[in-house]
């Protein structure tokens, strides 16, 4: 995913926000707003939708030209695609899987720590979620979430994210109640098995790229 720039200009079509990637020397618009990275990223996680009605799906949710963009990038259309949503959100949708030495741990959700993302960003900075993740783009919401963990108000983000990361205190003789407790705290604040909604999304991959270029072939 690319880094935040306070040099890269951002525009808006019909109340969304629009950044431009580049892609082999082309220059490429792309819906990137922090929510609509989050719709992509559930996009991927449904299991239901075939892989054509994902393809078709992600051509309209990412690109202000869906069209235009399609027919520029030919049978080149999934690569476009493993691109932009590597570069925009993160997400290595590539059935070789080529981002994955790129790829950390997960160490919060967007959907289990919802209420814990919305209440520490108006607590700490005084921005409210529904605002924002339509005029920040998901790189600078990931960059801002990261600040809630250096600031020194301590938020429901920041104690979910650090008994995720903490080292446990070595168990002692007379240390065993803070052991527990931190034990208890940390599976409290757990992550479930989000890595297996990943590895379903990266499962359906092959077949929805195949789907993508029979799409670019009957454009042509």
């Amino acid at each position: 995913m690319r880094s935040p720039s306070l040099t890269r200009k951002t525009n808006h079509r019909n109340g969304h926000l629009v950044s431009t990637y580049s892609w082999n020397g082309r220059q490429v618009d792309v819906f990137d707003s922090a929510r609509n990275g989050i719709l992509v990223i559930e996009l991927f996680h449904d299991e239901e939708l075939q892989p054509d009605d994902k393809a078709q799906l992600l051509v309209r949710m990412l690109f202000p030209d869906p069209l235009g963009t399609a027919s520029m990038a030919g049978e080149g259309l999934g690569e476009l695609l493993i691109h932009i949503v590597w570069e925009a959100f993160g997400l290595d949708i590539s059935a070789d899987g080529r981002h994955a030495s790129e790829h950390e741990a997960a160490v919060f959700d967007f959907e289990e720590d919802a209420a814990r993302i919305r209440a520490s960003l108006l607590q700490c900075f005084g921005i409210d979620w529904d605002e924002a993740s339509r005029s920040l783009s998901y790189a600078d919401m990931c960059s801002l979430l990261g600040m809630l963990l250096e600031a020194d108000t301590e938020t429901p983000f920041q104690q979910a994210v650090y008994y995720r990361t903490a080292k446990p205190p070595k168990r002692a003789k007379h240390n065993a109640d803070i052991c527990d407790a931190f034990a208890a705290r940390a599976k409290h604040f757990a992550l479930g098995k989000t890595e297996d909604a990943a590895k379903s999304a990266n499962d359906t991959t092959a077949g929805m790229f195949a789907a993508m270029k029979r799409a670019a072939q009957k454009g042509a």
